[in-house]
């Protein structure tokens, strides 16, 4: 029975090198998305049009993504997830600060 070949980073295909390249460029492209609303909310200084429990709600599943990157050890879930749960905490703590609504 034939031994089954180790996938490393050297003998992965050529599309696998590039998915995994693009994966690191999303995953640090993506979170910067959320930066819009926390530039508003600090530069207005208001955050009436902020819902608190949604943005509460994505650091909770943020928090859960950055505990498994950190079980798995998975780099890519920890620099996508920690990028995420720096800068939408700032949008929550912006939202808090400048009496954002709760719903």
């Amino acid at each position: 029975m034939p031994k089954k070949q180790r996938i490393t980073k050297t003998n992965r295909r050529p599309q696998l090198r590039f998915i995994d390249r693009l994966i690191y460029a999303v995953a640090i492209i993506e979170p910067l998305f959320s930066l819009p609303q926390a530039y508003q909310i600090y530069h207005d200084k208001a955050a009436a049009n902020v819902s608190i429990l949604s943005w509460a709600g994505f650091e909770l599943m943020t928090l859960i993504w950055v505990w498994y990157g950190i079980v798995s050890r998975d780099t890519k879930v920890l620099i996508y997830q920690g990028l995420f749960f720096v800068i939408d905490g700032s949008v929550l703590l912006g939202a808090l600060h400048f009496q954002g609504h709760f719903i």
